[in-house]
C-alpha cells in the first residue's frame, strides 16, 4: 500500500498553512466538500439500489464528476484523516453545521475499517468507486479490518483505490496549557457534532423509532469539558445564525446556554450533562407539530397556536419512549415545563399549578434569550443580545425565576459573547470574552473586524484597558444587528475561518 503522506505533522496540516495559493485552497475547500458529500450520497443510494438503477448511476456521476476536477486540477485526490477531520491532498476540508453528517460518517467508516485513507489515481471508473463503496458497506472483523478491507477491495476489480492502514502516532505529553486554537478546534468540532446529531433525533422521532441518546449523552459529557475550559468558544458559535439548520441549532445553543446556567450555578459536572441532555431534547415535540405551523410567516391562528402549545405533552410522549428510560426523566420534565413560567403563566396550565424543576426554570431562560436573538420565519430582524438580557432580567420573577435570570445575565455579561457593537471612535467590533470581574461587565474583550485591500483585519481589544492617565482607551457606544454591519463574525469563532 501507498504512503499518502510523507510527513505525519498533524499541527502543520490542521493549520493549512502551506504554499497554497487563496485560489487553490478555495478550490480545495469547495471540491473536498463536494467528493464528501457525493460519496456519501452515492453509498446510500447504493445500498438501496443495484448499481447498473438510474438513480444510482447519477449518484456515482456525481462522484465522478468531483473526482475529474480535482485530478484534472491536482493529479492525484488522498483523502484522509487526522484527529477526526478530513483531508483532501493534505488541506483540512472545512465543514459547515448543515453538512456536519457526510464527514462525521465517512470519519466513522474510516476508523471503522481501520483506514487512515485513500488515494484515488487517474484512470478511476465509476465501477471502481461502486466497488468500493461496495467494500465499505460491508462489516468486518475488527481484529482484522484493514486486511479484510483491502482484500475485499482488490476483489472488487477497484485497482485505480489504493488504501493505507490507520497507524496510532506517538504522542509527548508535556506540561503546556491547551491553546486557543485547541480549544476552538474541539468547539467546533463537538458544537457542529452535536447539531448533525440533533438532524438525525429529530428524523427519529419523526418516523417514530426508539431515540437512542448515547452519543447525546457523550457529546453533552465533552461540550462540560469545554465550557469548563474557556466557555467563550461555545458561546460564540451559540451566536452564530443559520437560518437553515434553525431548529436543530436551537436545540444545541439553549443546551449550550443552560450548561453555562448550571455551571455557573456550582452544580456537579455530572448534573450539568443531565442538564444539557435535557435542554437539548426540549424542543423535540415539534416534530409532531405540522411544518405549515411550525414555518408559518404570519400570526398564528387560535387553531393552529393551541396545536403548537401540544408540543409540551408530544415532547414527554415521545421522551417516553426512549431506549434508557433513567435518562428520559429529566427530559420528559423539561419538556413539558420550558413554556410554564415561574409565576403560574405559561403553558400547558395544571390545575394547582407547577412545582416547576430547576432544570426546566433554568431552560425556559435559555429557551427564551435564544429564540429572541434568532432570526426566524416570522422574525427577519432578533433584537440584540443585550436586549434581550434587559427582557429577562425585566421579567425576573414574573415569567423568570429570578436566581436564574440573575446568574445568567452575570454569566453572559452585558454584551454577549458574538454581540457586534460599534466602539466609541466608530471601529466595529465583536465581543469575544467577558473580563472575569464582575464589575467590568460592560467592557468585555473584542475583536475589531474591518477590511483593507481586500483582506480582513482583525485586532483584539481589551475594553477594560486604561491609557497612562487612566481613562479607558476604548468604550462601547452601542451594540449592532448583523444586518447593520458589512463584517462576518464567523471569523472568531470558526477553526476554518481565515481573515
Amino acid at each position: 500500500m501507498s504512503d499518502l503522506t510523507t510527513q505525519r505533522g498533524d499541527a502543520a496540516l490542521m493549520s493549512n498553512q502551506d504554499d497554497r495559493t487563496p485560489e487553490d485552497r478555495a478550490f480545495l475547500k469547495s471540491a473536498g466538500e463536494a467528493l464528501v458529500i457525493h460519496l456519501f450520497a452515492a453509498s446510500k443510494t447504493l445500498r438501496l439500489y443495484d448499481a447498473g438503477n438510474r438513480a444510482a448511476q447519477r449518484a456515482l456521476a456525481d462522484v465522478m464528476a468531483v473526482l475529474a476536477r480535482i485530478l484534472d486540477r491536482e493529479g492525484r485526490v488522498v483523502l484522509r484523516v487526522a484527529n477526526d477531520f478530513l483531508l483532501l491532498n493534505e488541506y483540512r476540508i472545512p465543514v459547515d453545521s448543515q453538512h456536519y453528517g457526510p464527514f462525521e460518517y465517512w470519519v466513522g467508516e474510516f476508523k471503522k475499517h481501520d483506514v487512515e485513507g485513500m488515494e484515488i489515481t487517474p484512470g478511476v471508473t465509476s465501477e471502481h468507486i461502486a466497488g468500493f463503496l461496495g467494500v465499505f458497506a460491508v462489516a468486518v472483523e475488527a481484529d482484522n479490518a484493514y486486511d479484510d478491507t483491502c482484500r475485499r477491495l482488490h476483489e472488487a476489480g477497484s485497482s485505480t483505490i489504493t488504501l493505507t492502514r490507520h497507524v496510532e502516532h506517538d504522542t509527548r505529553l508535556t506540561e503546556v496549557k491547551r491553546t486557543v486554537t485547541d480549544v476552538r478546534q474541539d468547539s467546533n468540532r463537538v458544537y457542529f457534532r452535536t447539531v448533525s446529531l440533533m438532524g438525525n433525533v429529530l428524523r427519529t422521532a419523526e418516523e417514530k423509532q426508539v431515540l437512542q441518546v448515547r452519543k447525546a449523552k457523550r457529546l453533552t459529557q465533552q461540550m462540560v469539558d469545554i465550557l469548563q475550559t474557556d466557555e467563550s468558544m461555545l458561546l460564540g458559535l451559540a451566536s452564530i445564525r443559520d437560518f437553515d439548520t434553525y431548529t436543530f441549532s436551537h436545540c444545541v445553543n439553549v443546551c449550550v446556554l443552560s450548561m453555562l446556567i448550571g455551571d455557573r450555578m456550582r452544580l456537579d459536572k455530572a448534573d450539568v450533562a443531565r442538564l444539557g441532555l435535557a435542554a437539548l431534547m426540549h424542543d423535540i415535540g415539534k416534530t409532531y407539530i405540522p411544518s405549515t405551523v411550525l414555518n408559518s410567516t404570519g400570526t398564528l391562528k387560535d387553531r393552529e397556536w393551541e396545536l403548537m402549545k401540544y408540543h409540551t405533552f408530544f415532547g414527554m410522549k415521545e421522551l417516553s419512549r426512549m431506549n434508557a428510560l433513567r435518562d428520559a426523566v429529566d427530559s420528559m420534565f423539561v419538556a413539558i415545563q420550558h413554556h410554564a413560567q415561574f409565576n403560574g403563566n405559561g403553558y400547558p396550565q395544571r390545575p394547582g399549578g407547577w412545582n416547576l424543576r430547576l432544570f426546566s426554570r433554568i431552560v425556559t431562560v435559555a429557551d427564551y434569550y435564544d429564540a429572541m436573538t434568532a432570526y426566524r420565519t416570522y422574525q427577519k430582524e432578533p433584537i440584540t443580545p443585550d436586549q434581550a438580557l434587559q427582557f429577562i432580567l425585566a421579567n425576573a420573577g414574573n415569567t423568570f425565576d429570578p436566581f436564574v435570570a440573575k446568574v445568567f445575565v452575570q454569566a453572559m455579561g452585558l454584551y454577549p459573547v458574538g454581540t457586534i457593537v460599534e466602539l466609541d471612535r466608530g471601529e466595529i467590533a465583536v465581543v469575544t470574552r467577558q473580563n472575569g470581574d464582575n464589575r467590568l461587565l460592560h467592557r468585555p474583550v473584542v475583536e475589531m473586524l474591518h477590511s483593507e485591500d481586500a483582506s480582513m483585519l482583525r485586532v483584539i481589544v481589551d475594553l477594560a484597558e486604561r491609557d497612562p492617565a487612566g481613562g479607558y482607551v476604548r468604550t462601547i457606544k452601542r451594540s449592532l444587528h448583523e444586518s447593520q454591519v458589512d463584517i462576518d463574525k464567523r471569523l472568531c469563532f470558526l477553526a476554518d475561518a481565515q481573515a
